[in-house]
C-alpha cells in the first residue's frame, strides 16, 4: 500500500469511527490539540497522519487500536461503541481531575461520599429497572393477576409494579434531596445522613 493510500485508508477510518460515535471534528481537535482544519486534513488524508504521534493521538480519541486505524485489523476492540459511552468515560475523567480548590477537607469528603452513594445506588437501579422492564414494560401476561387484585387494567397493574421495583432508586433520591436542603443548617447532621444511607446501602 502506497502512502497516499495508507493516508486515505486512516483518515477514511477515523471518520468513520468519529461519526459512529456522534462526535465532531472539533472535539477531536480539542483531545489532540490541533486546530479543526488539521483534523478536516487528517480525514481527508491531505496531510500525514502516518506518524506515530498522530496515530496514537486518534486511536485514544476514537477508542481504537492503532492497527485499526492502518487496516490491519478489522476488530478495534473497545468498550466504547456510543456517544453515550464516550461521555460517561469523559465525565469519569473530568471527576478524578477535580481538585479540593476552596472546600474545606470536610466539604470535599463529603461530595466525593455522595458521588458514591450516587454511583453505588446507579448500580441497583440498573438491576431493578432491567428487572421491571423485563416483567412489566408493555407487558400484557399480567391481565388475569391485575383483576384477580382488583386494578382497572393491567396498564395500571404494569405502572404500579414497574414502581415498585426501582422504589429503592426513588427513595434515594428523595433522602440525598434532604440531605442537601439540611447540609447548610447542619453539615454535621447532614454528613451523619449520609453515612447511615451509606451503611444501609452495604448492608
Amino acid at each position: 500500500m502506497s502512502n497516499k493510500e495508507l493516508r486515505k485508508l486512516i483518515g477514511s477510518r477515523a471518520k468513520q469511527r468519529r461519526l459512529e460515535l456522534g462526535l465532531n471534528q472539533q472535539y477531536v481537535a480539542d483531545k489532540m490539540d490541533v486546530n479543526k482544519s488539521t483534523i478536516q486534513r487528517y480525514e481527508a488524508g491531505a496531510i500525514d497522519n502516518t506518524k506515530k504521534l498522530v496515530l496514537e493521538g486518534l486511536a485514544e480519541t476514537l477508542h481504537v487500536s492503532v492497527e485499526w486505524l492502518k487496516g490491519e485489523t478489522e476488530e478495534y476492540t473497545s468498550d466504547i461503541t456510543d456517544e453515550k459511552d464516550l461521555k460517561i468515560k469523559d465525565i469519569f475523567g473530568r471527576l478524578t481531575c477535580i481538585e479540593q480548590e476552596d472546600l474545606k477537607d470536610e466539604e470535599y469528603n463529603f461530595s466525593k461520599d455522595l458521588l458514591i452513594f450516587m454511583l453505588s445506588e446507579y448500580e441497583s437501579f440498573i438491576d431493578s429497572f432491567r428487572s421491571g422492564c423485563e416483567k412489566y414494560k408493555g407487558n400484557q401476561r399480567g391481565k388475569n393477576i391485575a383483576k384477580a387484585t382488583g386494578f382497572g387494567s393491567v396498564e395500571e397493574y404494569n405502572e404500579v409494579m414497574f414502581l415498585r421495583e426501582i422504589t429503592h432508586t426513588i427513595n434515594a433520591f428523595n433522602d440525598i434531596e434532604v440531605i442537601l436542603r439540611n447540609y447548610s443548617k447542619d453539615s454535621n447532621e447532614a454528613y451523619m445522613q449520609l453515612k447511615r444511607l451509606m451503611f444501609q446501602q452495604e448492608e
